[in-house]
C-alpha cells in the first residue's frame, strides 16, 4: 500500500501517541483518513461484557443518545457483533456483506443505523485475545459517496500492528452492580420469547429482530417461506403486535424491566397484550 504523506504524518502520529490517552483519536484519524471516511466509532467487544465506547468522532445530540443505547443494549442485534460472537478473524466487511438479507428494512436498521445517517459503512475487527476485539465503525453520511474498504484492508497491517503496541491488553472494566452484565444480555436474549412461544416460534422471533427475512429464516431452518410467515402471524398474536417495529419496542421493553441478575425469559417482567393463540 503507497502511503501519501499526510498519511505518512498521521502514522508518525500514531507511533508517537502510542501508551498515550490521545492514541485511539490518532489511530481512528488514520482509518478515517486511509478509508475516506466521514464518521468512526472504535469500540471494544467482549465475550460476557457489553461493548466499551473507546473513541468517537460523532458529535450530535441525536447521534450520542443512539450510541448509548447501542453500547448499552442494542449491540446485542448488532451484525458485526454476531460476527465477533461467532468467532470471525481479523479482517475489513461492509456491512451489506455481514448483515441478513433484509436487514436494510428492519427496525433495528432504520432506529439506530439510520439515526446516525449513514449511507455506507465499513468495520474493521481486530482482535487482542481470544475473549476481545478491537472494532472500528467507519461510515459515510455524503449520498453516492462510498468508503474505500480496499485501501482500509491494505492498511490493516498497519492498523494491527500499532493497536496491538498500544492495547497489550484489552478487558472491560465495570464498577460492581452499576449495570447489567453483558453475560446476563445476552442470556437474556437467548431466552427471548421462550416463556410464551414454543422453542421453534421463539427462534424465529430472535432471528426476525436480527433482521432476517422469512426467506432467509427458511433457509436456515429448512422451512418453507409460506410455512415461516404463517408462524410469524402467530407469533405477533402471542405476543400482542403487528409489526418488526413492535416487536423491537417489546424487547427494549423487556430488557429495560427485568432485574439486572434475573435469569429466564425478559417476557415474564412485562405484561404481554396477546391476541390469542
Amino acid at each position: 500500500m503507497r502511503l501519501d504523506t499526510d498519511e505518512i504524518e498521521h502514522v508518525a502520529h500514531c507511533v508517537e501517541a502510542i501508551g498515550d490517552p490521545a492514541f485511539p483519536g490518532a489511530i481512528c484519524d488514520f482509518a478515517l483518513r486511509v478509508s475516506r471516511a466521514e464518521t468512526v466509532l472504535l469500540a471494544a467487544f467482549f465475550s460476557g461484557q457489553k461493548p466499551a465506547a473507546l473513541h468517537s468522532n460523532h458529535t450530535d445530540e441525536s447521534d450520542k443518545s443512539a450510541l448509548r443505547l447501542y453500547l448499552d443494549v442494542a449491540y446485542l442485534l448488532d451484525p458485526f457483533y454476531r460476527l465477533f460472537r461467532d468467532a470471525g478473524e481479523d479482517g475489513v466487511e461492509r456491512l451489506k456483506d455481514v448483515a441478513p438479507d433484509d436487514f436494510a428494512r428492519s427496525e433495528y436498521n432504520r432506529q439506530f443505523y439510520k439515526a446516525i445517517r449513514l449511507q455506507d459503512e465499513c468495520g474493521l475487527m481486530l482482535h487482542i485475545s481470544d475473549d476481545a476485539a478491537l472494532f472500528f465503525s467507519l461510515g459515510v453520511r455524503t449520498a453516492r459517496r462510498r468508503i474505500d474498504a480496499a485501501r482500509l484492508n491494505a492498511a490493516l497491517p498497519i492498523i494491527a500492528a500499532l493497536s496491538r503496541r498500544h492495547w497489550t491488553g484489552l478487558s472491560a472494566q465495570r464498577p460492581d452492580g452499576s449495570v447489567r452484565l453483558a453475560a446476563h444480555l445476552e442470556a437474556a436474549f437467548d431466552a427471548f420469547g421462550s416463556s410464551v412461544l414454543s422453542p421453534r416460534e421463539a427462534e424465529i422471533v430472535r432471528m426476525i429482530l436480527k433482521g432476517h427475512s422469512s426467506k432467509s429464516i427458511a433457509r436456515a431452518l429448512d422451512n418453507s417461506p409460506e410455512t415461516i410467515k404463517v408462524h410469524r402471524k402467530r407469533v405477533y398474536a402471542k405476543l400482542g403486535v403487528v409489526s418488526q417495529g413492535e416487536l423491537l419496542a417489546l424487547f427494549l421493553s423487556a430488557l429495560a424491566q427485568m432485574p439486572a441478575h434475573a435469569a429466564g425469559d425478559p417476557l415474564a417482567f412485562v405484561d404481554v397484550p396477546r391476541r390469542g393463540d
